[in-house]
């Protein structure tokens, strides 16, 4: 068992590489990215200064410069190759932590202003002259760890030579730096941890009710197939699987909430007249395929040939039910127990918006309409650590619910 954990431990890493570059990827090519954003909210910004009037709003209003186009790349980190850019993300590879461009002389020398790095000031900054010698670009007296470099831009109206001076930094994931939003300059980790735990909240709870629910409702069902029983509340199931978790949600809220007033019907407060309704929206699937699941494996199990062997020796019924049939049904449930972990980070973002609830799924689905694709990244990678290390976790539970498993012959 441990040397299959370290082999399924050392493929995590080439997983995660692969999960999160094809994510990356995705980020570069689709349309309407940060960069579209920002230049279309000056436009939108310039265009209401203009309709009040404003000084030099028709100005703005027009198509940004080559300037501030390059500086938005630089910002959002698309000044880079592909793989330069993953890598510096990733904190691999130094990324510019902080830069400054300056336009030169025609001597080829100018002036720049460098953060002091003062630990009682933040934003102080010192000057550094600039100057060109044996072909070289070299800054006077600079900072440790600063470079300079040219930054001509395409189709520049101005003719002065343009250089950038940063300084690389190691910073990305391996750092365990999400970047900063591109909505609101908010660092991703700090949005993160404010909706985690609502997520966290009700996916822990979905997650026990589902399980409390689907076994003994599984089991009373087996034990009364083909009565009235079973057949009743097979019917409820269904009728409930059917429901979409969020009309479900619209029409408990028209009813419970607004007409009789029983529960809230928005925010959330950790009590539980705030929880009820969302969690039994989000767990009403989830029980239903767990029932029917438990069921139909406990009856196969119960018509096996060990259990009826139990039976002849004359051991009671319950202890053949629980020890010999009720055992071996929950080994596929136990295989999946891991996967759930990411029901933490998705949950339901129609649910959230159907109670006005601060979670994770609300948060990924503003990102994705947004193109906050720091954001959004951030959550795919929390995500895909969770998915990896459940995995793991499923492996761990099977093994527990059956000793005839083994790994040491896995793969």
């Amino acid at each position: 068992m441990l040397r299959y954990l370290l082999r399924r431990l050392s493929l995590i890493p080439l997983t995660f590489l692969g999960i999160t570059f094809v994510a990356f990827l995705f980020t570069r090519f689709v349309p309407g990215g940060p960069i579209e954003q920002a230049l279309a909210e000056r436009q939108q910004a310039a265009q209401k200064r203009l309709g009040m009037g404003g000084a030099g709003a028709s100005d703005a209003s027009g198509p940004a410069s080559p300037e501030e186009i390059d500086n938005l790349r630089r910002r959002y980190g698309f000044d880079r190759p592909l793989l330069e850019a993953y890598a510096i993300w990733l904190g691999a590879w130094p990324g510019p932590a902080d830069w400054v461009t300056v336009r030169l002389k025609p001597d080829g020398t100018g002036e720049a202003e460098l953060p002091a790095a003062a630990p009682d000031n933040p934003k102080a900054t010192r000057k550094v002259a600039l100057r060109s010698e044996g072909g070289k670009l070299l800054i006077v007296d600079a900072p440790a760890g600063w470079v300079i470099e040219p930054a001509p831009l395409a189709d520049d109206p101005n003719p002065a030579p343009r250089v950038v001076l940063y300084r690389p930094e190691f910073s990305g994931i391996l750092q365990l730096d999400l970047g900063k939003s591109s909505v609101d300059d908010r660092p991703v980790w700090d949005i993160l941890v404010a909706r985690f735990p609502v997520s966290a909240w009700f996916g822990l709870w979905s997650i026990l009710l589902a399980y409390l629910v689907s076994i003994p409702l599984g089991v009373a069902k087996a034990l009364a197939h083909g009565r009235a029983f079973d057949a009743a509340s097979s019917g409820v199931l269904f009728v409930l699987y059917a429901i979409p978790g969020f009309v479900l949600a619209v029409a408990l809220q028209q009813w419970l909430c607004f007409r009789l007033g029983w529960f809230p019907h928005s925010g959330f407060d950790r009590s539980w007249h705030t929880t009820a309704l969302p969690l039994a929206c989000m767990s009403v699937g989830s029980f239903t395929l767990m029932t029917l699941f438990v069921k139909n494996s406990l009856l196969d199990n119960l018509s096996s040939d060990h259990v009826r062997t139990a039976r002849a020796k004359g051991l009671g019924r319950w202890r053949v039910l629980l020890l010999h049939g009720l055992r071996n049904s929950l080994i596929p449930l136990a295989a999946n127990f891991g996967h759930v972990i990411g029901f933490f980070l998705t949950g339901s973002f129609l649910i959230e918006v159907t109670f006005d609830i601060p979670g994770m799924g609300l948060v990924s689905y503003d990102a994705l309409v947004q193109r906050n694709f720091p954001v959004f990244l951030g959550i795919l990678t929390l995500s895909s650590v969770l998915m990896l290390v459940g995995n793991i976790l499923s492996d761990l539970c099977l093994a527990a619910a059956d000793p005839r498993i083994r790994f040491d012959k896995a793969a």
